[in-house]
């Protein structure tokens, strides 16, 4: 596990660092340790690596978990989740929520992300690239497809929004809200996601989304008018939301605006552990989801019977446990 002291890399080395992850993927994800800041201080630190998970009680619980379509955690935390929702149903709301960026002057972004021809001889010299000619095609190229609106959504008011993976993430993000939205029974929304993540990817999406829809039961129809009418609102809700609740990454829970699991209860040594009511669960089990359920029930006022049942994890959700994420 990672600190919470940030590093610093040197300008050319940070530079070089967009220009790579441009080169091999526009927008790549970036694989990250445990989430930042918690949303809220209702965390209780015990023993050292140990915590406490203060539940904020309701009659109906609403776990809040961000992600990104494509985001191989965040993929994740959703089988995870599912089980989850499969044995407490709408007893308590688990609600999707997805991570945007909104570029106001998308020129001026771009010179940032890209890199800058002017300094090629010094990437040179510190061997980021063999020639200075490399160094400039590459900086090129990248500024020229970051400039390409294609690979955006774009307001009638010309601001710019993407998502961490490329356009088509951003597109299976509106769609997934937009399903969410029309979505009288989430059990719906919940198959879509699943066959979504099966069998699309962050590239074929666009034309592999709508089969998914439909075995999931799902008007297509109605979802590209969503997407049509409503996108740039939902995105710009989303986007409040995550700016609210200070969420960076990928995947991210809430449950009654508390972040979980907490920060406080991470080490380095992988040794954490936290304690949900009675039960003291490692940190290796965070993210399995019988843990998430428990951390769901003692937010209940009156926790229902399917909360004294115990989830199975399966080999695929136990793996989903590791604290990684994109952001």
């Amino acid at each position: 596990m990672k600190d919470n002291k940030s590093i610093k890399i040197p300008t050319p080395a940070a530079i070089v660092l967009v220009i790579l992850l441009a080169a091999s993927s526009f927008y790549a994800g970036i694989s990250w340790i445990k989430n930042k800041a918690p949303a809220s201080s209702n965390i209780t630190k015990t023993t050292p690596g140990g915590a406490v998970f203060t539940a904020q009680k309701a009659d109906k619980p609403q776990l809040d978990f961000y992600v990104m379509a494509f985001c191989p955690f965040g993929n994740q935390i959703e089988e995870t989740l599912r089980p989850v929702f499969d044995l407490i149903g709408e007893k308590a709301v688990i609600q999707p929520h997805y991570i945007f960026d909104k570029i106001a002057n998308l020129e001026a972004d771009c010179k940032t992300r890209s890199g800058d021809v002017t300094n090629c001889k010094l990437y040179v010299e510190n061997k980021y690239f063999t020639t200075e000619a490399e160094c400039k095609k590459v900086i090129s190229k990248n500024y020229a497809d970051c400039t390409n609106g294609n690979n955006y959504i774009k307001s009638s008011t010309g601001t710019f929004y993407s998502s961490l993976h490329g356009r088509v993430e951003a597109n299976q993000n509106v769609r997934e809200l937009c399903a969410w939205k029309l979505s009288d029974n989430k059990l719906t929304w919940w198959n879509f996601v699943d066959n979504v993540n099966k069998n699309c990817d962050s590239k074929n999406a666009d034309t592999c989304w709508e089969d998914q829809a439909k075995k999931a039961g799902l008007d297509t129809a109605k979802i590209t008018e969503c997407f049509n009418k409503d996108g740039i609102s939902l995105i710009e809700a989303e986007i409040a939301l995550t700016e609210k609740n200070k969420i960076s990454g990928s995947p991210t829970v809430l449950i009654n605006d508390v972040n979980f699991p907490p920060e406080t209860a991470y080490t380095q040594d992988g040794k954490g552990t936290l304690k949900i009511g009675k039960k003291e669960y490692s940190q290796a089990d965070f993210r399995t989801p019988n843990v998430l359920k428990e951390a769901v029930c003692a937010s209940f006022k009156k926790a229902p019977s399917e909360c004294s049942k115990t989830i199975e994890a399966t080999a695929t959700q136990n793996a989903a446990a590791s604290a990684g994420g994109c952001q």
